[in-house]
């Protein structure tokens, strides 16, 4: 066979695929074309969500009305960043609180050495999650590069070594200042394997750089505040700027962007609304 009809055949083969490639192309945005018309035409504020603003203003009622409105005023981007949460364990955002208790056997199957994942301890032998433990190096990483230096002081407690803590903070402060600030066992986020409390565990953390690091920057790695300023009679605890909980990146998101930073109320919308809301993700 000449090199001339080796060279022409060649030529034919690579006109045939561009012509099937921008058939498949137009095929595909065709079909996008179709989808959105077909969302559009259902009422449905979100290609990936079979969900009204009328049914997503109901979802989000019981919400404080600053926080709703957000919602109302943005919807896509709230309702993108809501599929990738439900895309996550749910585990992740389970509610742990004075009115959500753990069983007393719960024990995530991921724990990892937090000194193992390069992170810096007050002492030896915390654990995290792994996912968690993960994010929490890349923070303290990027901490780091800036000059400030994340120390954790307590991650991951068992049912039974909360009981030790709680036991502990009864006898030093008395029932009623030691349910401000500690949980009885089963009703800790610690429990979760996903809490952190930064060194030093006091008051004085808040003045410190790494707190007014983490305010800006913990949300971009999946952390967010739990007990924030101002919302005990919200949380059941006083204000500790010292104490995280990773939420995943979008969750983390969501909270900051959405929800006034009050991890609390995304929390329990997930928990209230959270099965229903599967429903609707397409």
């Amino acid at each position: 066979m000449s090199s001339r009809r080796i060279v022409s055949g060649a030529l034919f083969l690579v006109a045939l695929s561009v012509v099937q490639f921008a058939g498949c192309q137009k095929s595909a945005g065709a079909e996008v074309a179709m989808n959105k018309e077909g969302t559009a035409e259902k009422g449905f504020i979100h290609p990936s969500w079979a969900l009204t603003m009328d049914e997503l203003t109901a979802l989000t009622a019981a919400l404080p009305k600053e926080i709703a409105e957000k919602v109302s005023s943005d919807p896509v981007t709230f309702l993108s960043l809501l599929r990738e949460v439900l895309a996550e364990p749910a585990d992740l955002f389970i509610m742990a609180d004075k009115h959500h208790e753990l069983k007393e056997d719960y024990e995530p199957d991921d724990l990892v050495n937090l000194e193992a994942e390069g992170v810096a301890v007050a002492r030896n032998g915390l654990l995290l999650r792994k996912e968690a433990a993960e994010a929490l190096s890349n923070m303290s990483a990027a901490a780091k590069a800036s000059g400030i230096d994340l120390v954790v002081g307590s991650a991951y407690r068992s049912f039974a070594y909360q009981k030790i803590v709680y036991s502990r903070n009864v006898k030093e402060l008395g029932q009623e200042s030691a349910d401000r600030e500690s949980a009885r066992p089963g009703t800790s986020q610690h429990q979760l394997g996903t809490a952190v409390d930064f060194s030093p565990i006091s008051d004085d953390f808040a003045d410190t750089k790494a707190a007014i690091w983490l305010q800006k920057n913990a949300y971009l790695y999946g952390f967010s505040l739990s007990y924030p300023e101002g919302y005990e009679s919200l949380t059941g605890y006083r204000w500790e700027p010292w104490h995280y909980r990773y939420i995943g990146k979008a969750g983390a998101s969501l909270v900051n962007s959405f929800f006034d930073g009050i991890q609390h109320y995304f929390i329990e919308f997930l928990q209230t609304n959270g099965d229903t809301l599967r429903t609707k993700v397409q």
